[in-house]
């Protein structure tokens, strides 16, 4: 190589370093501000709430995800896995059971939900992976939902568990299916926060002024039919206003009104 080339060689190794040196202090610098462009959004949302007298009146949560979407699959029960004290079982199908106590077993109205965990924890196959969903008069019956890594799994007209009362509070029977949960492999999604979903409904003037927010909750909901035994969950925050309940999908924003 000549004198010539090796000192044009030099100047095109020391430009290409100087453009890769201004690129990436670009990058750093933009990066640097859309961190605090995103911290002075953030405190913007919390002092416009605090102008127009909107109480958060609740520890807002701070939550992890790894998949936009999870899909629940019924899995068939095996007569061994399954609690056999007190209760006589029946195989409705194959992925549901009934069945029926020998003996009722009280919920009493003071402690509930210590009462629930005992009753879950000593007759149903896997009872501490399910949450209280609510109550219905019409048949009398407490129903149940998965959780997944903590958090509800909210089913479409399909709850997995539900138990059956007599007048005196007691359960007498219940049936039930089992999900096993399965991540859908994708990119790594963006998720909102929970004061962005609460900015949201602020947007779409879902709340108001004076408005208290009582409750903020994370899930996965599930909005269709069941395919079969599959349903699909997408991530949502449950934001109770005053004495209405939203829930903000966590990946696209939108919002659906529960009540």
């Amino acid at each position: 190589m000549t004198t010539m080339d090796w000192n044009r060689t030099k100047t095109i190794f020391i430009v290409t370093f100087l453009l890769l040196n201004v690129y990436l202090t670009w990058q750093l610098v933009e990066t640097n501000n859309a961190n605090q462009m995103s911290l002075i959004k953030e405190v913007t949302i919390q002092e416009m709430l605090s102008e127009n007298n909107v109480t958060i009146d609740v520890e807002l949560p701070e939550v992890e995800i790894l998949s936009p979407l999870i899909v629940g699959k019924h899995v068939p029960f095996e007569e061994g896995e399954l609690l056999t004290n007190g209760q006589l079982i029946e195989m409705e199908e194959d992925y549901a059971i009934q069945s029926i106590l020998e003996e009722p077993f009280f919920l009493s109205e003071e402690q509930f939900f210590e009462d629930l965990i005992q009753f879950l924890s000593s007759y149903v196959y896997k009872g501490m992976d399910y949450r209280f969903g609510g109550y219905e008069l019409e048949t009398q019956s407490l129903y149940l939902y998965q959780a997944y890594e903590d958090y509800t799994a909210y089913t479409f007209d399909d709850e997995p568990l539900r138990l059956y009362l007599n007048d005196d509070r007691e359960v007498v029977s219940y049936e039930q299916r089992y999900f096993e949960f399965e991540e859908q492999q994708d990119n790594e999604p963006e998720m909102l926060s929970s004061l962005k979903a609460i900015e949201k409904l602020w947007s779409d003037q879902l709340i108001g002024m004076n408005d208290t927010i009582t409750d903020v909750q994370f899930g996965y909901y599930s909005f269709f039919s069941p395919a079969g035994d599959v349903q699909v969950f997408a991530p949502m925050w449950r934001v109770t206003v005053e004495e209405e309940i939203y829930l903000v999908h966590a990946i696209n924003s939108s919002v659906q009104h529960l009540t």
